[in-house]
């Protein structure tokens, strides 16, 4: 009787380990693991400019009647370049319990610190480096021996056990290190990234009992990027992979992404997770990123396989994130605030109708050098949404002769903007993407309304390779709207090279106005 009873405790403990060793062997993630990126990669933190904090349960259910909780609080701050306010460093820390069948305890505290090299606008390569101290404890508490059984009565807790072992601790130490590559679009949005990651690098003992057993250094790489963008709807295959001495596990699947209409930069979609780990789950899940707050259910469940260790799990993830903002930045935000309580007149950009009888008589291709029309340079896109002053066409006498229609444009107005190229550069600044937001609002409200966009260079180069450049100038601007919804059947794209200074090309101020597009507003009749 009592081998038997002894047998069956010591049974039940080892499923629970069997359960746990896995799990540090693999060096456990969360399904969600965008919650828990310092876990994934410590070079992910302080990629970008906003400082937050997030909470991650998750209860996972087993076939020896006992669960697995797993909570997680992870905190981060990026430090930002006090004249750029861009990201040059994060810090980060982590809180974990994990429990599983009152048996097996589980507590870490990280500390992660990530530096960022700026490879170009929208490229960073992150190197980062986590410190970890974790607990561990085994409980025998509530387990029975043949000792304490009372023939007719049961067991007496009373009793003496005939163990000396009540409880087995550990405690230990590790170092790893992580580097990180991300690439994000015009409105920072990540459009790829891949991040490998080598965790326990001095190997610490992490037995319970006097003999030695070093832990395996385990080796992580996660990775994704955008396969596929059609209006509001993205997708994003990822892939998470571990390896180690006690074998390897992989995460495949995908992220679909649905942007919700909101200001621009600001964050605002809804992610559906469908993803599987080899060998063992599937996973499915919904995520909601919104401004300054993200939440996050996923589910596991058994898939293909018989997993006893995993009859089904479910997590919750939440997190509140603020932007940060240097002492410069928040000086400047005060300041404006304050003009702003001034009334001022927009100077932005103004709005030149064109008088009826400067209409030309001119096929499309020659709108562009127009004269007549007097052209206005952007410097500051922070004004009020576009208002056009639309002509009244029923007024106008299209031609004399009964039975023929002039097809002749009416050009609305033209706008020369200068959007700060760089020397070689087809880059759109900050200013000029809201500048586009509010164009595009202006020619959806009217759909008659088309656009015609000619670029223009410098004089440095070859006049064949600065035709080319003014060309993509012009694209880049096309290719925004046509992002923003515009049908291409309303905008039309070209580049006039350096044929057609505004001023000098002798100054670095001249040739930086020269850098220009020049945007012409018109209705085909």
């Amino acid at each position: 009787m009592n081998f038997w009873l002894t047998s069956g405790r010591v049974y039940l403990i080892g499923i629970i380990l069997t359960a746990a060793i896995p799990v540090r062997a693999q060096y456990f993630q969360f399904s969600q693991y965008n919650f828990t990126n310092q876990r994934v990669n410590p070079a992910w933190i302080g990629t970008n400019k906003y400082m937050s904090a997030s909470l991650i349960s998750r209860s996972q259910s087993t076939g020896g009647d006992f669960s697995i909780n797993s909570n997680q609080l992870s905190l981060q701050r990026p430090l930002l370049n006090r004249s750029t306010g861009r990201a040059w460093s994060g810090i980060g820390i982590t809180f974990l319990d994990d429990r599983s069948g009152g048996v097996f305890r589980s507590e870490e505290i990280t500390l992660s610190y990530a530096v960022n090299i700026r490879l170009s606008r929208y490229r960073i390569l992150s190197l980062g480096f986590k410190g970890l101290y974790q607990s561990r404890r085994i409980s025998l508490d509530g387990y029975y021996t043949g000792s304490q059984y009372v023939p007719d009565r049961g067991f007496d807790g009373s009793l003496p056990s005939g163990e000396t072992m009540n409880e087995l601790t550990n405690s230990f130490s590790t170092f790893s290190t992580g580097l990180y590559w991300q690439q994000v679009d015009r409105q920072d949005q990540v459009e790829a990234y891949w991040g490998l990651s080598l965790f326990d690098i001095n190997k610490p003992n992490d037995a319970f009992l006097n003999k030695q057993n070093q832990l395996a250094s385990t080796l992580v790489f996660a990775g994704g990027f955008r396969a596929y963008q059609q209006a509001d709807l993205s997708i994003f295959p990822e892939v998470l992979y571990g390896m180690n001495s006690a074998g390897h596990l992989m995460n495949v699947g995908a992220r679909w992404q649905y942007n919700l209409k909101r200001k621009p930069r600001e964050q605002a979609h809804i992610d559906l997770l469908t993803k599987y780990v080899i060998g063992r789950s599937g996973i499915v899940g919904a995520q909601l990123h919104q401004g300054n707050f993200s939440f996050g259910l996923s589910y596991d469940f058994p898939l293909f396989v018989n997993n006893p260790s995993n009859l089904g799990a479910l997590e919750v993830g939440v997190e509140i994130r603020k932007l940060t903002k240097t002492n410069t930045a928040k000086r400047k935000t005060k300041i404006k605030r304050k003009k702003s309580r001034k009334p001022s007149r927009p100077v932005a950009y103004r709005r030149v109708p064109v008088p009826k009888k400067q209409i030309p008589k001119a096929n499309l291709d020659s709108l562009a050098a127009i004269t007549p029309v007097k052209s206005i340079t952007v410097q500051d896109t922070t004004a009020a949404p576009i208002e056009l002053v639309k002509m009244d066409t029923s007024k106008v006498n299209l031609n004399a002769e009964a039975g023929r229609v002039s097809h002749e444009p009416m050009i609305v107005e033209k706008i020369t903007l200068h959007f700060q190229f760089e020397f070689n550069s087809v880059d759109l600044d900050d200013k000029t993407e809201e500048f586009l937001d509010q164009l595009s609002e202006t020619l959806t409200e009217d759909p008659a309304l088309k656009v015609k966009i000619t670029g223009h260079t410098d004089n440095i180069g070859s006049a064949k390779f600065n035709q080319r450049l003014s060309q993509k100038r012009a694209e880049a601007i096309l290719n925004e709207l046509i992002k923003k919804g515009i049908s291409t059947d309303r905008i039309s794209a070209e580049g006039k090279g350096l044929s057609n200074p505004i001023t000098t090309n002798e100054t670095e101020a001249g040739r930086s106005k020269n850098r220009r597009v020049e945007i012409l507003l018109y209705y085909e009749r």
